[in-house]
């Protein structure tokens, strides 16, 4: 929800769409609108597997429902990841068996994709252990490991994962971002050489592009986490010495090229509407549709860009 703010922290910014609830339907129209004018492909919708007090399950089947007129495709990213594995094995069996014929249903080589955030909260084995159980009960699945990767661990997580995800990229600096873009990319073709290529299942390099970050304001993370007076920052008119004008935007176009630099089979936009931690690119009374149609200057360059396959 975008209407329990009592302290105001968040009193600079301003939805077009004013203030909401995002399980609204006549929110979700609107969001879909500005995703179909940013031409994204597809989105990932957080998931609790929670009818109260989130929605989540409600607010699901009207984002599917919603999207399949929009011609976009829809996943989530699966909150608890690091539940116990009965609940996990609970939760992605409702999931896939609910959604895996749905005509908005994201899929990659026929397979419903399923993001998993916290994956790490199990262990390689475990998490095998439960893709088989649900490819013996007819669920098969892409899974996608969420804001999860870690370089000095490479390709831990490939196989049972398809692919690795890094949710937000303050804690990098911009003048390595490139370098660890294609880090990233050189695990991915190692693995598959290895492995993934004679298991039929080769991983995807799933490259993070994003507009800003601040978390500063957010109680808690101040001292928690790393980053610019000991929270995560990354200001949107600056990325490292390619933009030194300042410029809206400059930050989410140097991470573009960055991800660009190392051949990514995806981009994942980090993100739509985390208005709590300033990532959004969704329409603001402060931005305009600055960010919305920016995104879709990078979709036609990232489609039109020759990668190698």
């Amino acid at each position: 929800s975008w209407l329990n703010d009592p302290i105001g922290k968040f009193a600079d910014v301003n939805p077009l769409v004013g203030a909401y609830n995002s399980w609204e339907p006549w929110i979700i129209e609107k969001h879909l609108a500005q995703m179909q004018r940013a031409r994204i492909d597809a989105v990932a919708v957080s998931w609790w597997n929670d009818a109260a007090p989130q929605k989540t399950n409600e607010t699901l089947d009207k984002v599917f429902d919603l999207a399949k007129d929009k011609g976009l495709k829809i996943t989530i990213d699966y909150e608890r990841g690091r539940m116990p594995i009965e609940q996990v094995v609970t939760d992605l069996s409702y999931f896939v068996g609910r959604y895996k014929d749905h005509p908005a249903m994201l899929k990659v080589e026929g397979l419903p994709v399923v993001m998993v955030w916290t994956a790490w909260g199990h262990t390689p084995e475990e998490w095998r252990g439960l893709f088989a159980r649900l490819e013996k009960n007819g669920l098969p699945c892409f899974p996608i490991m969420s804001g999860s990767y870690e370089e000095g661990k490479g390709s831990r997580y490939l196989n049972p994962f398809r692919a690795l995800e890094v949710y937000t990229l303050c804690d990098i600096e911009d003048c390595k971002l490139a370098e660890f873009m294609q880090t990233m990319r050189k695990h991915i073709d190692d693995y598959n050489q290895k492995t993934g290529f004679k298991i039929g299942k080769p991983a995807q390099h799933h490259a993070t592009i994003s507009p800003g970050y601040d978390e500063r304001r957010n109680p808690g993370r101040l001292t928690k986490n790393k980053g610019v007076n000991g929270a995560g920052w990354k200001d949107r008119t600056k990325f490292g010495v390619s933009y030194p004008d300042g410029a809206e935007g400059s930050y989410y176009r140097g991470t573009f090229e960055a991800a660009m630099s190392s051949n990514p089979d995806w981009l994942h936009i980090s993100t739509f509407n985390e208005l709590g931690e300033y990532s959004h690119i969704e329409a603001t009374l402060e931005y305009g549709y600055k960010y919305i149609d920016l995104t879709a200057e990078l979709v036609e360059k990232f489609k039109n860009a020759t990668r190698i396959k």
